[in-house]
């Protein structure tokens, strides 16, 4: 049986970075009641005569409730690309740093 050799690779010796400390004011959040609410249970629902084609899905999407869902919708991933883009830049940013410089 062949044995493989695998090759040596370089030291690579990264700078150490001092990480400055950042110091967050405290903040008193005020205590927020919320009374209980008792929600029935439901044990069963009898979907048999249900048509969903009858069900008029602009009158649904007319619904208050449910543009505010859709533009929450809309806004948490918003977020979460602009979050996940920046997280992009600065991976790149500290690579930068620590890659070794070619002359030019």
């Amino acid at each position: 049986m062949a044995s493989v050799s695998l090759p040596k690779l370089p030291r690579i010796d990264v700078p150490s970075v001092k990480i400055p400390t950042i110091k967050v004011p405290s903040v008193k959040i005020p205590d927020v009641k919320i009374p209980s609410v008792k929600i029935p249970a439901l044990h069963s629902i009898d979907l048999t005569h249900v048509d969903i084609r009858k069900i008029d899905l602009d009158a649904v999407l007319a619904n208050p409730v449910v543009k505010q869902a859709k533009e929450l919708g809309y806004t948490a991933v918003g977020f979460a690309v602009l979050g996940f883009q920046k997280a992009q830049v600065r991976r790149r940013e500290l690579m930068g740093q620590f890659s070794p410089k070619t002359p030019k």
